[in-house]
């Protein structure tokens, strides 16, 4: 394949990272300064990608959205993953017993991936959905898992954070350093905590899921509202543990420790 040709990839590529769930919607003036790419770039890419219906466009405000053949293709990867349909018993089961909304995620670049997710009628809306993205450092499963990467990485993603992190609300961590602490505190206890970092009034508590090769590939959360999960702490981590230990033996997980 020619070298234009792969550049060209990449590119589309970069602009379809750019939909994450906390930003569903992009003009193309906006998609020029994110990517920091030339506007006439940028503009045959999008009109590629929106006539393969990879995105769509908006006759009005002339912004730009995840389009059906991008879903079509996010729904078929969810389907075959042996990881979701291996958990899914368990969280069906720790949603049984808490009775909050349960989330299964999987770490993509720096932010986490909603592999699936279990809602309880005595849950509040927490807007997450199958499929969608939030940022890694403002999320329990997001910490949870990045407890277990290396000094090297995290140094890596605290340089990001330095350079790139955004509050998400009034508690949300962007300090590199109280970062290190979170992921510290993980690895010691077991489990990572976002205390109304991704959403004002909502608390979650995540545990990581291990593979046959003892390495973290996952994480299980449960999320609530504060007064709730505040009232029933000790419950909510120690299910959320138990469920993510129990996905991980599922997967072959032996603990040698």
């Amino acid at each position: 394949m020619a070298r234009e040709q792969i550049s060209s990839i990449l590119r589309a590529l970069q602009i379809l990272e750019c939909f994450t769930d906390n930003k569903t919607e992009w003009t193309l003036k906006a998609l020029v300064k994110q990517l920091d790419m030339p506007t006439t770039t940028v503009f045959r890419q999008v009109s590629t990608l929106t006539a393969q219906q990879y995105l769509i466009q908006d006759p009005v405000r002339k912004s730009y959205q995840v389009g059906p053949r991008l879903m079509l293709l996010a729904t078929s990867i969810l389907s075959q993953s042996d990881l979701r349909r291996l958990a899914r018993p368990e969280l069906e089961h720790l949603s049984d017993i808490v009775q909050e909304t349960i989330n299964l995620s999987v770490l993509l670049e720096r932010d986490i991936f909603y592999l699936d997710k279990v809602e309880t009628r005595r849950s509040i809306v927490c807007n997450t959905r199958i499929g969608s993205r939030a940022p890694a450092y403002a999320t329990s499963c997001g910490k949870a898992i990045m407890a277990s990467l290396s000094e090297e990485e995290i140094d890596c993603f605290c340089l990001w954070m330095e350079r790139e992190a955004q509050p998400l609300t009034e508690r949300t961590i962007t300090n590199s350093a109280r970062m290190r602490k979170e992921l510290a505190e993980a690895r010691i206890k077991g489990y990572a905590m976002d205390d109304g970092e991704i959403e004002t009034g909502l608390i979650c508590y995540g545990a990581p899921v291990y593979d046959m090769n003892q390495k973290v590939v996952a994480a299980v959360s449960v999320s609530g509202p504060e007064y709730r999960m505040r009232a029933e702490q000790e419950l909510m981590i120690r299910e959320v543990r138990k469920a993510a230990a129990a996905v991980s033996r599922l997967l072959g997980y032996t603990d040698t420790r």
